[in-house]
């Protein structure tokens, strides 16, 4: 055993294991067990480290390589965790945000299954070789220098060619760049071409450009509902996790969300509104209502533009006389929103040092919390005749959906106990109850009549990949029929204002984007001076959305699909959103997937010319 070992250098037996973990991730990634692909690919930057390694010791080389292989093996298993759950590769922009890991590491263990586990197996073997090399390696001569020089130069040329070849190519999809380039490479691509960005263009064009690109189109020639809602104050309450489904829906003849459901009667309700946050989730959900502009995608918009300052909702509504001011039971810090709210232009807010740290449920104080004390102030602002816009986040319904006990005010079915689907019923049945509670406060308080109280969910909470077979059982019995992407991303959007509106269903299409121009038409405030990408979901359709995170690159909803391009892990897809199944429509959807990359690519000119604050 000892002899045979010697015969194999360390250079070799890495290589082989570093080669294996690549396959193994290019498997997990792309179901692609392509060898060669990883030997051009993957391994020239590991080839090229493992060559100086040889060059300057020789001795502890095992020690040096076994912490290069725990780097690997707990990096590329980090990656297919995140890919499951976001649906994309990171870059190296989400190492900028790991203080933010915390809002879903409940969610991703559950993606964690035993097969991951191989990226650890071999160091099985090689722990105990470092305590026992004595007996079973010796210290060698490294490999001959001539070797390792041509080796070194034949990984640096391939490397070399290959970072010159695709350094200026536009990063479209992230997985599919980094199955033609190789992953490292794909990460120092993304950092050279986010370090050497041109010059933020001149930016010429209108919001009438943009509805042109999405082909959309005024229903009549006056506006439906302006100016209705003149002068009241705007309450904006983001759901946090709330999907459409929820909406009606009865288990065992009980409502989840009664509170939400008897509003329908007296509201207008958007019932095919998508998500399009990018990396920034939940925050990126605050910029889209407050802007109608697309969020950066990679990075989290409040990180990736912190320096600018965005023409806003808060803005526009200032110059009709409004406070404006947002309320989150969280820190500040969190996705940076010290810098997002500034550069939004709130007047104040609200945070964790507001409200306190008593009844913390998850990631922070109770929305019963967050309510009650959102509702202090703004009975204070009416008692000083101030007209507001309050955009209030709420934050109980976040995953992993553990309630306390003394929270939970529905008994559902044994079936649903201790599953993710019965905590997700659960805290959101919670999260509507408190909300109950607060529209009850401010009809006592007389704030209710001279309000306008819209409400949206900001993302999904049930991401596929975390459901377990109980949980896609659950969610055919609730639907009807399988769980399909379309349902993962439909969001809820309400508009109650009371005494004017009666209850009203639209199905047209929209998206959180579309949010802000909506309700300004509503508040008989004017837009015209401002670049929009969303529209009045009111008074205009033929609608074109986009959503840059969980989906690839050029993904887009028309009034009709879901349509899903071509990537290097699946051919292009297309889905129904009337059947929400896929479809088998032959038609070409490729020119609207070119609007859609050249709609983002406006609205990024548009970010990257705004000033600073």
């Amino acid at each position: 055993m000892e002899k045979s070992l010697r015969k194999f250098d360390y250079f070799i037996i890495f290589t082989i294991i570093f080669s294996i973990k690549f396959l193994l991730f290019r498997y997990f990634i792309y179901k692609d067990l392509n060898l060669i692909k990883v030997l051009l690919t993957e391994l020239s930057p590991f080839i090229l480290l493992i060559t100086i390694i040889e060059f300057c010791l020789n001795k502890n080389r095992l020690w040096i390589y076994s912490i290069i292989n725990i780097t690997l093996s707990g990096f590329l298993f980090s990656i297919v965790l995140y890919s499951s759950y976001f649906g994309t590769l990171p870059s190296y922009h989400d190492l900028t945000q790991l203080n933010q890991v915390g809002s879903v590491s409940g969610s991703i263990k559950l993606l964690i299954r035993p097969i991951h586990f191989l990226f650890f197996l071999d160091l099985i073997i090689i722990l105990p070789l470092l305590i026992w090399k004595n007996k079973l390696f010796t210290e060698r001569k490294t490999l001959n220098k001539v070797v390792l020089a041509i080796i070194f130069i034949l990984s640096v040329t391939s490397i070399l060619i290959n970072l010159v070849q695709a350094k200026d190519e536009k990063i479209i999809d992230s997985s599919s760049f980094a199955y033609e380039n190789g992953l490292i490479q794909y990460q120092i691509i993304e950092f050279y071409q986010g370090k050497n960005k041109e010059a933020a263009k001149t930016v010429q064009f209108t919001t009438e450009d943009v509805m042109a690109l999405k082909g959309s189109t005024r229903i009549s020639d006056t506006l439906e509902y302006f100016s209705v809602a003149k002068d009241r104050n705007l309450i904006l309450i983001q759901i946090e996790s709330m999907q459409n489904f929820l909406i009606n829906l009865e288990i065992n003849g009980v409502e989840v969300t009664p509170n939400i459901n008897k509003l329908l009667g007296e509201s207008i309700y958007f019932s095919n509104v998508y998500q399009q946050i990018g990396a920034g989730n939940t925050s990126d959900a605050e910029f889209l209502v407050n802007t109608s502009l697309y969020p950066a995608g990679k990075q989290a918009t409040s990180k990736a533009y912190a320096d600018k300052q965005f023409p806003s909702l808060p803005r526009v509504m200032k110059e009709y006389d409004y406070f404006t001011t947002t309320f989150h039971a969280d820190y500040i810090t969190y996705w940076n929103r010290q810098e997002l709210y500034p550069s939004l232009g709130f007047d104040k807010f609200y945070d964790i040092t507001y409200f306190g740290e008593e009844d913390v449920i998850g990631f922070g104080p109770s929305d019963e919390v967050l309510f009650d004390k959102t509702l202090e102030a703004l009975v204070e602002m009416d008692e000083n005749k101030q007209k507001f816009y309050a955009h209030v986040l709420s934050l109980t319904s976040h995953t992993p959906f553990e309630m306390p006990e003394d929270k939970v005010y529905i008994d559902l079915p044994e079936k649903y106990k201790d599953t993710l689907v019965g905590n997700y019923i659960l805290s959101m049945n919670y999260t509507d109850k408190v909300l109950g509670d607060f529209i009850e406060g401010l009809k006592q308080e007389g704030i209710w009549d001279n309000s306008v109280i819209a409400i949206y969910g900001d993302h999904s909470g049930l991401h596929g990949r975390l459901l377990q077979e109980v949980d896609n059982k659950l969610m055919r019995e609730i639907l009807g029929y399988g769980y399909p992407i379309v349902d993962r991303f439909n969001i809820p959007f309400i508009i109650d204002i009371p005494g004017v509106t009666k209850g009203t269903k639209i199905d047209r299409l929209g998206g959180q984007i579309d949010i802000m121009p909506t309700l300004t038409n509503l508040l008989g405030i004017s837009l015209e001076n401002h670049i929009i990408f969303g529209q009045d979901l009111l008074n205009y359709e033929n609608n074109l959305i986009g959503m840059r995170y969980y989906l690839s690159t050029g993904s887009y909803f028309d009034e009709d699909v879901l349509f899903l391009p071509t990537t290097s892990q699946r051919e292009s897809r297309t889905y129904d959103l009337v059947t929400r199944q896929l479809t088998e429509r032959k038609e070409d959807f490729n020119d609207k997937y070119k609007r859609m990359i050249q709609i983002y690519e406006l609205s990024d000119d548009y970010l990257n010319s705004l000033p600073s604050k």
